[in-house]
């Protein structure tokens, strides 16, 4: 079978690229084949950027040293998502496909994909070191999810510069301790049916399990605690997790924990107290824990009659 180039898939609708874009922005509610999140990139793309949808430029890439540098700081994500990374290429399993990892500027800083691919790829910016920021790359999967702090889904002919029109992205943001927008996990193939696949989920499960793999090993010298309403989803990637130090003091929490519990930020929840959260101490939550083989058990909430099933 023949290889595609990443441009000769077709582009729909009537008129040049640029043209259909120019439309879209000056009408958003015109715009029936782009997403919302799409048309306000590309509103960001002309508007803020000044980019020309019709040019054919390459994201430019750091230098081995500015790239040594970030890796330097960038370390403990990466050692976090290259796992994850891995075995979301494995259960995708698309010869055509990258999974890429950005930090927050949009520079990649690890990529999986079949040599053939990569080496095809290359020279296009899909490379480790290139910078996909929006400013750089236009409306791509990683830029834009970091520009929306969401997930995204961008298919091919929604991409802003016409040169990646024959690829389709699944991108979604990884969150650091902090509630920072730390990272954006990406897989980007040839295949226009990737958005309507599992990738999505799939994209968002993974990054669920950075997040809580960067989390235990940030505070691996912390009491973990976790937590969920419903029992059989604690030991999962949609657990609550808390740590706290030896007097019970909230250190950190994950997204689902702050969901779970109802506070925006970390800045509400961080200083606080267990006994204050929760109808328990860490000393109790520890010893019922052992008494159950650290089975979840159920605690109430302490200003009012939620439970949650917990192990500490």
């Amino acid at each position: 079978m023949t290889a595609l180039t990443l441009t000769q898939l077709p582009v729909p609708a009537s008129g040049t690229h640029g043209q259909r874009i120019a439309r879209a922005v000056a009408s958003p509610q015109s715009a029936t084949d782009a997403s919302a999140a799409v048309v306000r990139s590309w509103a960001r793309c002309l508007g803020e950027y000044g980019l020309d949808p019709e040019r054919r430029p390459v994201p430019p890439v750091l230098s081995a040293s500015e790239l040594r540098e970030r890796g330097e700081r960038f370390g403990d994500l990466a050692d976090c998502a290259r796992l994850e990374m891995t075995t979301l290429y494995q259960q995708l399993a698309d010869p055509d496909m990258a999974v890429m990892l950005t930090d927050a500027d949009g520079v990649v800083m690890h990529l999986v994909a079949a040599d053939p691919f990569a080496r095809e790829i290359a020279p296009e910016g899909l490379r480790v070191g290139a910078i996909w920021s929006e400013r750089e790359a236009g409306t791509n999967g990683m830029g834009t999810c970091l520009a929306e702090a969401g997930a995204v889904a961008i298919r091919q002919h929604e991409h802003f510069f016409q040169r990646y029109t024959g690829l389709t992205c699944s991108a979604a943001p990884i969150f650091d301790e902090n509630g920072v927008l730390a990272a954006v996990l990406d897989v980007t193939s040839r295949s226009p049916l990737l958005w309507q696949q599992h990738s999505p989920v799939l994209v968002g499960m993974s990054c669920r399990h950075i997040e809580n793999r960067l989390f235990d090993a940030r505070f691996r010298h912390a009491y973990p605690i976790r937590f969920h309403s419903q029992p059989e989803l604690v030991y999962t990637a949609g657990e609550g997790k808390l740590a706290v130090d030896a007097d019970g003091v909230v250190l950190a929490a994950n997204r689902s924990a702050l969901l779970q519990l109802g506070f925006p930020s970390m800045q509400g929840l961080r200083g606080k107290r267990i006994d204050t959260l929760f109808m328990s101490s860490l000393d109790e939550l520890v010893a019922r824990s052992a008494r159950q083989s650290f089975h979840p058990v159920p605690v109430y909430l302490a200003q009012a009659s939620d439970r949650f099933f917990m192990v500490a």
